[in-house]
């Protein structure tokens, strides 16, 4: 594998930003699947390029610097690694958003 690599020479960074940008189609929800290794001063935060009310789920399969984006408030959910069923987090966490105690009045 390492050899078939080598022909490629350096293909240089992903833009994550970018692609955001270019294959947003006013989707209810974005998926990310990257290592995070992008250029915060060049590209931005890629969720930046989203309305507000779109869930953002980003899996990082690196662990490289920080994350590209918030995390962890919102509907902005950021996770370490991939396994078959890492996109079970995405209805769980969506079906959770609107919980509500037990005493609590449920929201119309």
């Amino acid at each position: 594998m390492l050899r078939i690599l080598e022909r490629f020479g350096s293909l240089g960074g992903t833009n994550t930003t970018e692609a955001v940008r270019q294959h947003y189609r006013a989707h209810d929800r974005v998926l990310i699947v990257t290592d995070e290794q992008y250029a915060a001063s060049y590209h931005g935060d890629p969720t930046s390029q989203l309305p507000a009310n779109v869930p953002v789920y980003t899996w990082n399969l690196a662990g490289y610097r920080v994350g590209h984006g918030p995390s962890g408030a919102g509907n902005r959910h950021t996770f370490g690694g991939l396994t078959d069923h890492a996109f079970r987090l995405v209805p769980l966490l969506e079906a959770g958003a609107g919980a509500a105690w037990p005493w609590q009045p449920q929201a119309a």
